[in-house]
């Protein structure tokens, strides 16, 4: 999302504050952050937008910020207090911007998957809990009826959508091969048979969303094992030919990227996804074993919102070469 800086004769920026852009002369902590994620949250239950630091308001002149505290600012604390106090995650990034010899930051947040998103934990008079925060043309607050309809209503229309896909792709596959997992019940259910979870194993199961790792131990989710072998499953799933479910060679991810080997390497190790079904399977090819890594196009769009978080390459870097000492002579 990009910010132009276009000046009027009087020097003042010409795009006003509106449903998806903000501006604030200079970042700050605090509670002032939580009152960033709520703007941000009425952006991503709207259309998505931005806030910009930097510029004075009323009027609307672009001088620059005046303190450091956006760069001192650990991304990872921004990711824990939108994960503690709303309901989902926010898809963001953050950048900062050179213009005429100052700086200025940005922040952008994405239209939400899924809506809405809601307010979870009551801070002070800044969030209320079970709020749904909105965008409104320059000003964030709780939604408003015709706006909440017409949010419910797309929602809805989403819902269909994917379940006229859902019924399509089984169509492709044959009702015969599709198995179910009902999370409500801890069923399993392959062919005319069922497969119980206990009640005290399904609370403490957690599903993995594409996008979304466990980026340190605290943040490490429990998962379930099934050891031994659910007949007829394994010989349906192995009816799909592998180049179908894992198209991509490690050059694909590296032109579709734009970035080396080894940074791939770091990226893979980071995120542990070597050895994960969903996006990686090693092929073993030759008298001498060599292996062949192949990765499904799933894989790709993951990985681009992965890099456009602030330093998240120069971190799986630095993490990869001090984890792995071997590596520490390299360049």
């Amino acid at each position: 999302m990009k910010f132009e800086f276009d000046l009027d004769k009087r020097g003042y920026i010409k795009k006003r504050e509106s449903f998806d852009i903000e501006y604030k002369q200079n970042f700050q902590g605090g509670d002032n952050l939580l009152k960033y994620l709520k703007t941000l949250c009425g952006m991503a239950n709207n259309k998505g937008g931005q806030i910009i630091f930097g510029i004075k308001d009323k009027p609307h002149i672009a001088l620059g910020m005046t303190n450091s505290k956006f760069r001192e600012t650990d991304p990872a604390n921004i990711d824990r207090l939108i994960r503690e106090y709303f309901s989902q995650e926010l898809i963001w990034h953050s950048n900062i911007i050179e213009f005429d010899n100052k700086e200025f930051a940005q922040i952008c947040v994405q239209e939400a998957e899924n809506k809405p998103v809601l307010c979870k934990k009551n801070k002070d008079s800044i969030l209320r809990e079970g709020a749904i925060y909105y965008r409104y043309r320059a000003e964030t607050k709780e939604i408003e009826f015709p706006e909440l309809k017409n949010l419910l209503d797309k929602e809805k229309e989403k819902e269909k959508n994917l379940w006229m896909q859902h019924i399509q792709k089984i169509a492709q596959i044959g009702p015969q091969n599709v198995n179910l997992f009902d999370t409500y019940k801890g069923e399993i259910s392959v062919g005319n048979g069922k497969i119980l979870l206990d009640k005290s194993i399904l609370e403490k199961i957690n599903f993995i969303r594409e996008g979304r790792f466990a980026e340190s131990n605290e943040e490490g989710l429990p998962t379930l094992k099934l050891v031994g072998e659910i007949e007829g499953l394994v010989e349906q799933r192995m009816s799909i030919p592998t180049d179908k479910l894992y198209p991509l060679f490690t050059k694909d991810l590296l032109e579709r990227l734009g970035i080396n080997s080894h940074d791939i390497k770091c990226i893979l190790w980071k995120l542990n996804l070597k050895g994960n079904r969903k996006f990686h399977t090693e092929i073993s090819s030759g008298k001498n074993s060599n292996s062949i890594h192949k990765y499904s196009e799933s894989l790709v769009p993951l990985l681009k919102r992965m890099l456009n978080r602030v330093d998240f390459l120069k971190q799986c870097k630095q993490e990869y070469k001090t984890s792995n000492p071997n590596n520490k002579k390299k360049k």
